[in-house]
């Protein structure tokens, strides 16, 4: 288990990119979008925002490019 702070600090608690994503998805209230939708739209604000690039091949790429651009940041993870 990972907890995770967005930049606006809502904090986050996922065992996989896969479910952080889906938590983001739940955090923004953009559950009627699929998830690739949602990715998409969120690399797309962030290309437009920041002129960062998002890769949305996968959860894994999106979430580590998230955190490589201090969107998101790892507060702890516990292992067990």
């Amino acid at each position: 288990m990972t907890i995770y702070v967005t930049r606006e600090g809502d904090k986050l608690v996922a065992d996989s990119p896969l479910e952080l994503v889906e938590k983001l998805q739940q955090c923004q209230g953009r559950m009627t979008e699929t998830r690739q939708e949602f990715m998409t739209r969120m690399a797309a604000h962030m290309v437009a925002s920041q002129g960062v690039t998002v890769p949305i091949t996968d959860p894994e790429n999106f979430i580590a490019e998230l955190i490589h651009n201090d969107f998101l940041s790892v507060v702890d993870s516990i292992d067990g």
